[in-house]
């Protein structure tokens, strides 16, 4: 009865070793992976016509945001004059 738990305890401590080092290769593969991915994102060089590109759809977006704001702002001032009562 003994050796059969005893079996059991080892099969499960096996297996239990063979997932972590799975993981754990895995694991270092992924990390390798993405370091070099890094290195070679931090490497290469931006654009300028496309960094160019990118800073007038930001300063557009900014500006379409800033008109969204000031109609959204417009709105309050009216609903705030419509809401409070008139004081004589």
């Amino acid at each position: 009865m003994e050796s059969t738990t005893l079996g059991f305890a080892l099969g499960l401590l096996f297996g239990a070793t063979k997932v972590l080092a799975i993981g754990a290769v895995g694991f270092g593969i992924a990390w390798w992976r993405a370091r070099s991915r890094v290195r070679a994102l931090e490497a290469a060089e931006p654009k300028p016509a496309s960094l160019e590109e990118r800073l007038d759809r930001l300063e557009q977006s900014l500006d379409y945001q800033t008109a969204h704001l000031e109609r959204l702002a417009t709105g309050q001032e009216e609903l705030r004059r419509l809401l409070l009562p008139r004081q004589t």
